[in-house]
């Protein structure tokens, strides 16, 4: 089976990383957001991946090439400007063989169930279309169906009087008749092509439309506090060992991996916490829920709830770091907060904070 990974969007709520590069390479429990989308569409036997990127796109491409890694083929194509999920859907129409059937993933939505279960479901019936759902506290702020006997008979964007409280995640399966819909749909009120409006469009056409519901966990990484959220879930659902460094001075909990050639001294590490590759942790209490990629340095530091990304140094920071997502080879030193109250970093790659020292 094919899928249809829509990887075109801003990334405006992680901005300013997301102006260094696309939110989907983002790390979450010390991968990258797009790697364990793609590995769980792997698990479900996903074979060719089709990535609708923005354009002038250059750093996802980069990082799948062409998608060997996760024993795939990939294809790319470009929405030229954000006109909606149905349209950028549309946009990798070219890629698809007539009469296929195929899933479509939102690329920074994260499933810690995966996709196997919901993809063979799929590929066994005949419906037109096919939505996983999750019960959610409060469904206003998306896409909500109705279901009676298994099938969807109504689809409501936002409501402000919720009929039911299955959200819709961003993974569907279509047949070929989402074609059809998509060329009968007209622009909604702010200008895009929904994909609801679509679904919406094979409902009132009598056309089968199927919902798979999850328990599981679901996040949408594309905010700060989603990010943080998948970073808790993955460290604390990931098998934890200790192959690096770690001195007589040092207390680490069994919930933490510390990757081979990383060293901790003089530190105490809670867990659940992912220490990459060649960090170095020094005179810090760091945990739980953070996740260092590679090549990080800290020295001085108080951190949890946080991701930090390769390469970057935090150092003598006067306060605590909490529900920080740093960039790449960042700098941060001799921060302090007025009252000593805790505080919180969005930093873009190659960023530097701190005293000026005149270089």
């Amino acid at each position: 089976m094919k899928a249809v990974l829509l990887c075109a969007g801003q990334g405006t709520r992680l901005r300013p990383l997301t102006y260094c590069r696309p939110k989907h390479l983002v790390p979450v429990a010390g991968r990258a957001v797009l790697d364990r989308v793609l590995s769980s569409l792997a698990d479900a036997g996903v074979d060719e991946a089709i990535f609708v990127v923005s354009p002038g796109e250059t750093a996802l491409q980069e990082f799948v090439a062409d998608g060997a890694r996760w024993g795939m083929e990939a294809g790319y194509c470009v929405q030229s400007e954000p006109q909606g999920l149905a349209h950028a859907l549309a946009c990798a129409r070219g890629h698809l063989a007539d009469g296929e059937r195929f899933l479509m993933y939102l690329g920074d939505d994260l499933l810690g169930d995966g996709v196997t279960e919901f993809a063979q479901d799929f590929a066994a019936s005949d419906a037109a279309a096919s939505l996983v759902v999750k019960p959610v506290e409060d469904p206003r702020a998306f896409g909500v169906v109705v279901v009676e006997d298994g099938v969807v008979t109504r689809l409501v964007e936002k409501p402000q009087d919720p009929p039911s409280d299955l959200a819709i995640v961003g993974v569907y399966g279509f047949g070929p008749e989402i074609w059809e819909a998509i060329d009968a749909i007209e622009p909604s009120a702010r200008g895009e092509l929904e994909i609801t409006d679509a679904i919406d469009y094979l409902v009132a056409a009598n056309s089968r439309v199927e919902c798979h519901v999850t328990e599981g966990f679901w996040a949408d990484a594309g905010s700060p506090m989603a990010l943080l959220a998948a970073n808790r879930h993955f460290l604390g659902a990931a098998e934890h060992r200790v192959d690096g460094e770690v001195d007589d001075a040092s207390l680490v909990a069994e919930d933490v991996t510390v990757a081979a050639g990383a060293k901790v001294v003089q530190s105490r590490i809670s867990g659940p916490c992912f220490i990459g590759a060649d960090c170095v942790v020094e005179d810090s209490t760091i945990g739980p829920n953070v996740s260092l990629d590679d090549g990080c340095i800290l020295r001085g530091v108080e951190l949890e709830e946080s991701i930090i990304d390769g390469g970057t140094r935090v150092e003598d920071v006067a306060a605590l770091l909490t529900g920080c997502i740093i960039g790449r080879n960042v700098t941060v030193r001799g921060l302090a907060s007025a009252d000593g109250a805790p505080m919180s970093l969005l930093l873009a790659d190659e960023s530097m904070v701190g005293p000026s020292n005149g270089e």
